[in-house]
């Protein structure tokens, strides 16, 4: 994992000098933060996408779809921020210690979702940081605003 992180970084340094954003039709690639994993995303117009998340967090799983409109920041090139929403289903698992076993719970919940990405024009990568807040109806049921995330994606497409 480090090595590709490593990697990532030593290409995203490269591609600085390029300042015109790709386009791209699908990108793939990994999202570290308050929830770790993979990110898939797609755009199924000019002007809105379609992302997968499936992270792992602390003995748990989550698969997250959310929908986003995107459109040009402050007027830069290859710069954009999106904005939209979706549902989350996933299971944590976690010990009791009352009787020294593991309990586990389904999660289903709603999502929002506000970032900021950049895609480079003389690499084929994409970085994003976003603000993801989630509603949980079961499992740790209740409002939380403190899910926050970096992606670096691959981008396949024009």
């Amino acid at each position: 994992m480090k090595k590709l992180l490593s990697l990532t970084v030593v290409v995203l340094l490269l591609s600085v000098v390029s300042v015109k954003a790709q386009s791209y039709t699908t990108a793939l690639g990994g999202r570290i933060g308050t929830e770790s994993g993979i990110s898939l995303k797609h755009f199924v117009k000019s002007n809105a996408a379609l992302e997968g998340i499936l992270a792992f967090n602390n003995h748990s799983f989550e698969l997250t779809g959310l929908y986003a409109v995107h459109g040009n920041a402050f007027n830069e090139a290859g710069l954009d921020w999106f904005v939209g929403g979706g549902a989350h289903i996933g299971s944590h698992r976690h010990h009791n210690d009352y009787d020294n076993h593991y309990d586990g719970d389904v999660i289903f919940g709603l999502d929002g979702v506000l970032g900021l990405e950049y895609t480079f024009s003389g690499a084929p990568i994409n970085i994003g940081v976003d603000w993801k807040p989630e509603l949980n109806f079961t499992g740790y049921e209740g409002f939380y605003p403190d899910n926050f995330a970096i992606s670096i994606r691959f981008t396949f497409g024009r």
